[in-house]
């Protein structure tokens, strides 16, 4: 008879007791297993057989949910981190090492872009910028060589649509390869390794958790690239938690409804702002003013549910945004509520004066993450702001 302490300390032994599969995949919340032997632990750690480490080499719910954001990107498999830059940072030192260099769109999440101008330049690594709407300009920036090429498929928070097809061409004839952000579009709009893309990396907390309540990033690639991704995840320290995880899997289940009213809504709003005397420009991929519609039009499913309007200053932009009543300002996108953010000053803060104006960051560009409300809502919201 084992004593209180023994059994109170044992009741993972019982898990063998449940054989009914769950509808709902469990948070699978231990950070370190038990083996057979010390010759099963060292076969599993050594990867020779299958099975469990610690929490930071990930767990059952991390892997399933690494799995389906493969499986839902087509890719062959993935792996999913503690958030999107450490996601990001990962596969910058997959792709490259000192004496590298990488070229990337001038326009990126402020986030990716400190890390490309600080964090690349401390391990030696230099990064150029180019136009990622012109396969062209991308070819010119990548003259000689590069270690490897980062695009976001709809840059945030100008939301042009990259020319990921002639850029993936580009970087096949030369050998590179090709890393593209997918976290506005989502594999749900978009997917870029079937146009061409080698290595697709995901912010997690933004559409596809979608609720405004985890931290989490992705990639996904072959089998080959992930694996060496998942190792620097490992060292690192950066493979996401199995509560983040299991978060992220239930914003998926919802993920391609959720889309559908965010890009109807996202639409009907930038319609709405394209017509009111105080709105200098809107940009949105679905408006036929867009400079990249029609490759919109081939590349997306819809027309995603974030939209960039200029109100001319500064002020003038602060001033709608504090009018708001039923969107809130905030500081993400790709959640069910409406949210508002000035870029120049927060998220692209990084951007020098000039690269923002390279970027096409004006500073009265407001990035609307448009969200599920109801469109009458926001529609009333948004012109008692404007008025």
């Amino acid at each position: 008879m084992q004593g209180f302490n023994t059994k109170a300390t044992h009741a993972s032994d019982r898990l063998a007791e449940v054989v009914e599969q769950p509808l709902s995949v469990p948070i699978w919340q231990a950070s370190d297993y038990a083996y057979e032997s010390a010759s099963h632990y060292a076969d599993v750690i050594n990867e020779k057989r299958p099975g469990e480490v610690y929490g930071r080499y990930g767990g059952p719910t991390v892997k399933v949910l690494a799995k389906l954001l493969a499986d839902l990107e087509g890719a062959e498999d993935g792996w999913v981190f503690s958030s999107g830059m450490g996601a990001i940072h990962a596969v910058m030192m997959h792709v490259a090492g000192a004496g590298d260099r990488i070229v990337a769109a001038q326009t990126l999440y402020g986030g990716t872009f400190g890390l490309f101008t600080e964090g690349a330049a401390r391990a030696g690594i230099e990064v150029a910028f180019a136009d990622a709407t012109d396969a062209a300009a991308v070819e010119t920036a990548v003259g000689d060589g590069a270690a490897a090429v980062f695009v976001e498929t709809v840059p945030n928070p100008t939301f042009e649509v990259t020319d990921i097809e002639g850029i993936a061409s580009l970087c096949r004839g030369r050998g590179i390869p090709l890393v593209a952000d997918n976290t506005v579009p989502t594999p749900a709009l978009m997917n870029p390794i079937a146009l061409g893309a080698d290595i697709v990396v995901h912010s997690t907390s933004k559409y596809i958790g979608g609720h405004h309540d985890l931290m989490g990033g992705a990639v996904v690639a072959d089998k080959g690239r992930t694996d060496d991704i998942r190792h620097l995840a490992i060292r690192y320290g950066t493979t996401a938690s199995a509560l983040e995880s299991w978060l992220v899997l239930r914003g998926v289940a919802t993920l391609g409804v959720r889309m559908e009213r965010h890009c109807v809504n996202a639409l009907t709003i930038a319609g709405m702002l394209q017509e009111h005397p105080n709105v200098r420009r809107v940009i949105y991929p679905g408006l036929a003013s867009h400079p990249q519609h029609d490759r919109a039009l081939k590349l997306l499913r819809a027309f995603g549910g974030m939209v960039a309007a200029d109100f001319g200053s500064e002020t003038a932009a602060f001033e709608f945004m504090d009018g708001v009543k039923v969107a809130r300002v905030g500081s993400s996108f790709g959640g069910v509520r409406t949210e508002l953010t000035h870029p120049a000053t927060t998220s692209h803060r990084q951007f020098s004066p000039a690269d923002r104006q390279r970027a096409g960051i004006a500073d009265g560009l407001v990035r609307i993450s448009v969200g599920i409300e109801e469109i009458e809502d926001l529609v009333a919201d948004f012109e008692q702001a404007l008025g």
